[in-house]
């Protein structure tokens, strides 16, 4: 118990569920408990909460059980999905001011637009096979509402079951894998059973072997 006599279980779960690092050590179980605990110790002590070593290391392993219970459902949808990598892609960003003409406008090129997503402030087209000289010259008269243009990218697409729209974690776990391999998420978002994630090229291989990883460990986790 703490010092308010709240369960130490709940603050050790707030600080492992927040740290995407101490996570995914933990639920790959190359994580060292007793130096983990140590550090969450420090961290709870500069909270002014007394706990031992031991009721964290206890905590952490609750954590771990249940935890692996709630991704259960996740790791049944994940071991049959696969995955389709399209190279040379190019992210384009616009303000969202003429957001419907230049939609419009990119249908003369649909056959190279891969996905297209809109928010309050943001056009987005995901293209390949487009360099970026002929994507500036395509949309030229939209100059003053560019606001991004990269290209360099690698668009990798996780084909999932239909089962993945109503069953959670599936996308935090794809997240999760790609993250904790030190890969940055240039854009993502997901159309029905796809999940759409680019990154940049020198980045591909690794993203390409930790999904397929997260394949593989899923189907390994449900015969356990």
């Amino acid at each position: 118990m703490t010092k308010n006599g709240q369960s130490i279980t709940k603050f050790v779960h707030s600080i492992v569920s927040s740290n995407l690092s101490y996570e995914h050590a933990l639920m790959m179980g190359y994580a060292n408990l007793s130096a983990l605990a140590r550090i969450i110790k420090k961290r709870l002590e500069r909270q002014g909460y007394a706990v031992t070593e031991e009721a964290i290391v206890s905590a952490l392993k609750r954590y771990k059980s249940a935890k692996r219970y709630d991704e259960l459902e996740a790791f049944k949808v994940l071991s049959k999905s696969n995955i389709t990598i399209i190279t040379d892609a190019l992210k384009i960003v616009f303000k969202n001011e003429k957001a419907e003409e230049i939609i419009e406008s990119s249908m003369n090129i649909s056959d190279k637009i891969i996905h297209i997503s809109k928010t309050s402030s943001a056009l987005t087209l995901v293209t390949y096979g487009l360099s970026k000289t002929e994507a500036l010259k395509r949309f030229s008269k939209y100059r003053l509402q560019l606001l991004e243009i990269k290209d360099g990218l690698t668009l990798i697409v996780i084909h999932s079951p239909a089962e993945i729209l109503n069953t959670p974690g599936c996308i935090e776990l794809i997240y999760r894998f790609i993250s904790s391999a030190g890969i940055n998420i240039e854009d993502t978002s997901s159309t029905y059973t796809d999940t759409l994630i680019v990154v940049k090229d020198e980045d591909a291989s690794k993203a390409f072997e930790e999904i397929t990883h997260l394949i593989n460990y899923s189907k390994e986790k449900l015969k356990e």
